[in-house]
C-alpha cells in the first residue's frame, strides 16, 4: 500500500471518529461555549467541526496546487455538519491519494511555513484528532465521562 493511500485512509477514518464523537454528545451542548473568564467563551462543539471542515477543504486546494482557505461555514445542527466533515474529509482523502511519490518530496507554501508534502498529507488527520478530543473533554465538562468509542476503532 502507498504511503498516500494508507494516509487517505485514515483521514476518512478519523473524519467518521469525530462524526460519531459528535453524534453522542449531547444535542443540548452541540452549540455549548464553555464559559472560561469575564465573558470570554470557548468553541462549540459545532464550531470545531466548521473549522475541520474549512481546513480540509483548504488543504486539499493546496495539495492540488490551487491554494486558498476556507472560512468556517456556520452550522446550527448536527447532521448538516456531519455531512459537510464527512464531505471535506473525503475531499482531502481524495487529493492525497492522487499525489505522486514526488508530491510527498516536494514543499507546500502555508502561512510563511514550508512543509514537505509527506508532512502536510497528516494534517488533516491530526487537525481533525485534536478536535475528536476536544469534544471529548466538552463531553466530560457537562458530566459525560464516558469514553464513546466509535466503532472504527475496534
Amino acid at each position: 500500500m502507498r504511503v498516500q493511500d494508507y494516509v487517505a485512509e485514515h483521514t476518512r477514518a478519523i473524519a467518521e471518529s469525530l462524526a460519531h464523537f459528535v453524534r453522542t454528545t449531547a444535542p443540548d451542548k452541540l452549540n455549548w461555549r464553555v464559559p472560561v473568564s469575564d465573558g470570554v467563551t470557548t468553541r462549540s462543539v459545532l464550531d470545531l467541526v466548521a473549522e475541520c471542515v474549512a481546513v480540509n477543504y483548504s488543504f486539499a486546494s493546496y495539495l492540488h496546487g490551487e491554494p486558498h482557505d476556507m472560512e468556517p461555514p456556520v452550522f446550527q445542527e448536527a447532521e448538516p455538519a456531519l455531512q459537510a466533515l464527512l464531505e471535506s474529509a473525503d475531499a482531502l482523502a481524495k487529493s492525497i491519494e492522487s499525489l505522486s511519490d514526488a508530491d510527498l518530496e516536494r514543499e507546500y507554501e502555508r502561512r510563511n511555513a514550508r512543509i514537505p508534502g509527506h508532512r502536510f498529507i497528516l494534517m488533516g488527520y491530526r487537525n481533525m484528532a485534536y478536535h475528536a478530543g476536544q469534544v471529548n473533554f466538552i463531553q466530560t465538562l457537562y458530566g459525560d465521562t464516558e469514553f464513546h468509542v466509535p466503532p472504527n476503532w475496534r
